[in-house]
């Protein structure tokens, strides 16, 4: 990925990329059922972490949840 070092990058295992991928899930829904009843919904992750990962098996760049959120649709409003 453009603009980082794969060294300042963590590595992350089998289950953080599992939860990743549930928390995308997860959020991908909840902003689909609040946008249809027009809520004004927001994103807060205290505990996101880095935006990008490295997957410790397969060396690819893993997405975080501030930038998976960042790519739902429909979007939050914050």
């Amino acid at each position: 990925m453009e603009g980082f070092q794969e060294s300042s990058i963590d590595e992350i295992g089998y289950w953080s990329e599992v939860k990743l991928d549930l928390i995308k899930r997860y959020a991908q829904e909840y902003s689909k059922i609040l946008s249809s009843q027009r809520l004004h919904h927001v994103y807060v992750d205290a505990f996101a972490g880095a935006g990008v990962n490295i997957s410790r098996f397969t060396g690819e760049f893993v997405l975080g949840s501030a930038v998976n959120a960042l790519q739902i649709d429909p979007p939050f409003k914050e």
